[in-house]
């Protein structure tokens, strides 16, 4: 079933994208799990951009969680540094997120196809 291999794919892009967002200090770690990811689930193309569009409510839904109980005091900083809007904000972060994802699969998906899929054969000892 085509439809459960997807389901599961996009599951686990919306859990290890979190939890690489909450827990790897930097915003590449997220990049480099779901390159992982995109070896693994070697899906179609277009499984890149559901992984980014994924990704991009994720990264949203964290930035609102974060922002929206401190009344946006960090955000509104932020937002003010780049000369944007509290909400334009948000949406450069989700814009950041999709792109990761996005890229992140499709880089995985790159190797799967580049890298061999067996790994060779160690040499028989012949015993004489």
């Amino acid at each position: 079933m085509q439809s459960k291999g997807f389901l599961l794919f996009l599951g686990v892009v919306i859990l290890l994208g979190t939890v690489a967002t909450m827990w790897l200090p930097h915003w590449s770690g997220s990049l480099y799990v779901l390159a992982i990811v995109g070896y693994f689930f070697r899906g179609r193309a277009w499984w890149a951009l559901a992984a980014g569009l994924a990704l991009a409510g994720v990264w949203l839904g964290l930035a609102l969680a974060w922002d929206l109980p401190n009344q946006g005091l960090l955000a509104q900083r932020v937002a003010t540094l780049f000369g944007v809007s509290r909400p334009a904000l948000w949406g450069i972060t989700a814009l950041i997120g999709f792109v990761l994802g996005a890229v992140g699969i499709a880089l995985g998906q790159a190797l799967a196809r580049l890298l061999p899929q067996k790994p060779p054969r160690a040499r028989e000892r012949r015993r004489r």
